[in-house]
């Protein structure tokens, strides 16, 4: 089964997509059994395919085919746990929020929809089994962010500390850009187990301080839920990092290879590739906004729901009230009662669309209709101001922080025992 898998990604990787997709069919099988649901052969020679290409891309060297392939369906794996749970607990993803998605993918891109598509399918990749991809991709995050985050406790004391932390030191603007790699412990590791990791960790360090290529060995060695994209986490500022990376960032010089470092989930390692940026000031631009809905439903479609709101754009522009016509009107009841009020708020506060059209008013100013995976919307500014942060802000501000520091490593001891816990059969037919 190895050989046959071999073979089909080595053709996936080296001739034109019609010919993968021959293959695909050729080769098709069950190579893994994860609760309910199966793996195929089909999904991890296209997955094997798409990564090496992102490898190529990255000018990378990539690691021996069996130990990625190895990687690649453990990571299927986990995928399928998290898709199964998600189904579970009724997550859903409608074809509005996926366009919504697809659509802030391709302007982060800088491409129209119609440029990114072409690019996709031009990669090898069908246009609806890329929608799918992300529609999972959005129903596994969901999933795992309501389980982890009922997971996490945090402590008034907690707060505070950190609270005494910003105010004596200032909160630091300087960002990280870290390279990851995680060695996982089972839950209960024995002495020998740990001393056998430790000793794994010590040896990938040496070599990587004499110059082994860290991205490689991420894809090669890590657990890390970054594995396949080198073990690259991005550049984040030091609250967004678990603490034990903050503490230990701080004090690494660009190209430092960090001590192993331990937590619940294993060893960790990581890689200062770069740091930029200053301090951060506490003060904000906040925008006074109010709206009114229009939501497409089985009795009102996307037209109806426009025509609708440009209407009730013109009875404003003639004379009528904004907020009586978003009590009578607006489908979002919460603002609705207050006359379409969200009161003064931050920076982020809404979903892309809705920022940019609000951000583009000047005072007193109304748009024309809106539209954002909600529906219609029309959008008047009614102030601006630059606010210091409150204590009550920084006080919600210090719980956001402590949040996304434990997140990341309770994730990873999520997933652990997910995997754990669940039915799994990897079929090898050697």
């Amino acid at each position: 089964m190895k050989k046959l898998l071999k073979i089909a990604v080595v053709a996936a990787f080296s001739f034109q997509s019609a010919i993968v997709s021959a293959k695909l069919e050729m080769i098709d099988r069950v190579v893994a059994l994860v609760d309910s649901d199966v793996v195929l052969a089909s999904e991890l020679v296209r997955r094997t395919n798409s990564v090496l290409q992102q490898i190529k891309s990255r000018n990378q060297t990539a690691p021996p085919l069996d130990k990625l392939q190895a990687q690649i369906l453990d990571r299927l794996i986990l995928e399928s746990l998290q898709m199964q749970m998600a189904k579970r607990v009724g997550v859903r993803v409608s074809d509005t929020e996926l366009d919504s998605a697809i659509t802030r993918i391709a302007e982060q891109n800088n491409l129209s929809i119609e440029q990114f598509r072409k690019s996709i399918e031009e990669e090898g990749t069908s246009w609806a089994i890329f929608r799918e991809d992300i529609r999972a991709e959005i129903m596994v995050s969901r999933a795992r962010g309501g389980s982890v985050s009922r997971r996490i406790k945090i402590s008034d004391k907690e707060v505070d500390n950190l609270l005494v932390q910003i105010d004596n030191e200032g909160l630091s603007r300087v960002q990280y850009s870290l390279g990851h790699i995680l060695l996982p412990l089972p839950e209960g590791a024995s002495p020998e187990e740990i001393t056998k990791i430790r000793d794994k960790a010590d040896k990938l360090i040496r070599e990587l301080r004499n110059g082994a290529n860290f991205q490689e060995y991420a894809i090669t060695y890590s657990a890390g839920q970054n594995a396949l994209n080198g073990g690259n986490l991005g550049w984040r500022n030091a609250s967004q990092l678990p603490t034990l990376f903050s503490g230990s960032v701080k004090n690494m010089k660009v190209g430092d290879i960090s001590e192993p470092l331990r937590s619940g989930s294993g060893l960790h390692i990581l890689h200062l590739i770069d740091s930029k940026g200053g301090f951060e000031t506490h003060s904000v631009i906040q925008t006074h906004v109010r709206h009114i809905l229009i939501s497409p439903n089985a009795i009102t479609d996307e037209k109806a729901a426009f025509d609708k709101l440009k209407l009730i754009r013109q009875r404003i522009v003639d004379g009528e009230k904004f907020e009586d016509l978003a009590i009578e009107f607006s489908d979002d009841k919460g603002s609705g009662s207050l006359g379409g009020d969200l009161k003064w708020s931050d920076p982020g506060t809404f979903v892309p669309e809705f920022t940019k059209a609000m951000e583009a008013l000047a005072v007193n100013e109304m748009s024309e209709p809106v539209k954002t995976e909600f529906g219609w919307h029309l959008i008047e500014v009614l102030g601006r101001r630059n606010q210091d942060q409150t204590e009550e802000k920084k006080r919600e501000r210090a719980y956001r922080i402590l949040h996304n520091r434990k997140f990341e490593e309770e994730a990873q001891i999520w997933l652990q025992e997910l995997k754990e816990q669940a039915y799994i059969k990897i079929i090898d037919e050697n």
